[in-house]
Formats: C-alpha cells, structure tokens, sequence
C-alpha cells in the first residue's frame, strides 16, 4: 500500500480504514486488509454520485440517512452541488435530532 506510507507521513499516524476506490471490496480483498491490520470500510449512501449531482439531489439522498449510515460525497469539484446540497441535508438531520461522529 503505498499511499499507507504518504498518508502515515503527513498525518503521523498509519490510516486504519481502506474504501477502494471503486467501491467494489471481495472476500480476498478483506483477507488482504486484514492481514495488514486496516479495517474495511464502505458506505450505505452515495450522496453525490460521485460529484455529479445537482444540490438538489444531493441534499434529498443525503437527508434520508438515518443513525448507523455512512455517506460518501466529494469536495474535488468546487462548483458542483455538493457543498450547497450538503448545508440543505445537513441542516435537515440536525432539526431532525441526528448526530455525526467519525469512525471508530
């Protein structure tokens, strides 16, 4: 894992999640973080498709999370909707009483 080595040098600390970057994860694919010590991790919600939604979108499939979901969103394209759509989500599910955390 290469990225392990630039990741643990900028941040002092070796990363403890993995998500390939097509989502897709096997059985092997486990095994193998596993066998590193890296916990997969996933995500029940893609809120914008991969930075292509319009806020609209993304603010209606990020509001329908509920407690124990992870959502994926990108900032890597700063005039999409991602940010707007997010404030309009994000607003929604803290009046609702949802809280966020980080992973364990």
């Amino acid at each position: 894992m290469p990225n392990d080595g630039v990741l643990s040098g900028i941040t002092g600390k070796r990363p403890r999640y993995f998500r390939p970057g097509t989502a897709y994860m096997d059985d092997v694919a486990v095994d193998i973080l596993n066998a590193l010590g890296v916990k997969p991790a996933g995500f029940s919600i893609n809120g914008d498709g991969g930075a292509t939604y319009p806020a609209a979108v993304l603010a209606k499939e990020v509001g329908r999370a509920r407690a124990g979901d992870v959502v994926i969103c990108h900032s890597n394209h700063p005039n999409g909707g991602t940010a707007d759509g997010m404030k309009q989500a994000l607003d929604k599910l803290m009046a609702a009483g949802l809280s966020f955390t980080h992973l364990p």
